[in-house]
């Protein structure tokens, strides 16, 4: 598994194994423990770091995102693809997920163009309904981000139908699909070490303490 967030702390976690950051301009990495089964990335973002709604973070200015200037955001973009497209490059996932409808999607739309790597969308309300909707100059990453996501995953009815009345983009509601929260425990479960290691995914997040898998 591989992740990318801005968690100022990922060591903290029991199912981390591996960190990569890109402070020095190239990325490095630092394993914790062997085997490796999950490494958590952190971009270089410039100290900068992009919110729904505001709020304090560690080591970090963290801004809402309509607060930031397109410069801001420009950078902002350009750094997470170039780290996806890097980390991508290096272990050639079977899939991909984003998180939020701003601006994981988009991120992985243009660091995965070309690649051939199938992506999915976990839809938050957070992003929808703080952000895209009350803001218009977000709309347009919201629909280059879901325009080529094989998939749309919402935790319920009413999600779904205000992503599709916010985003209106015709074959969205096709392409979405309702997945309450929680773990299908009969689906799901672990796995030996060599199992797991032939499937491996990618999954980018833009908060600094949420997570994906």
């Amino acid at each position: 598994m591989h992740l990318l967030s801005q968690d100022r702390h990922p060591q903290e976690q029991p199912f981390v194994d591996a960190i990569g950051e890109w402070d020095t301009g190239e990325l490095d990495l630092s394993v914790l423990r062997e085997p490796v089964n999950c490494t958590v990335y952190r971009p270089n973002i410039g100290g900068l770091l992009p919110v729904y709604v505001p709020d304090r973070y560690e080591g970090t200015e963290a801004r809402t995102f309509p607060e930031l200037s397109d410069a801001e955001l420009d950078r902002y973009l350009e750094r997470n693809v170039a780290a996806v497209a890097d980390v991508a490059a290096r272990v050639k996932p079977d899939v991909a997920l984003a998180n939020h409808l701003v601006m994981g999607p988009l991120i992985l739309a243009r660091a995965l163009a070309g690649s051939g790597v199938p992506y999915a969308v976990k839809i938050h309300g957070s992003a929808l309904e703080y952000t895209v909707k009350p803001h218009p100059r977000f709309l347009p990453y919201a629909r280059e981000g879901v325009a080529a996501a094989r998939g749309v995953l919402v935790g319920s009815r009413h999600t779904a139908e205000s992503l599709w009345a916010a985003v209106g983009e015709p074959t969205l509601e096709a392409r979405t699909r309702l997945g309450p929260p929680g773990v299908d425990i009969a689906a799901f479960g672990p796995r030996e070490p060599a199992a797991a290691a032939g499937c491996w995914s990618l999954a980018a997040t833009a908060s600094s303490r949420s997570w994906a898998s």
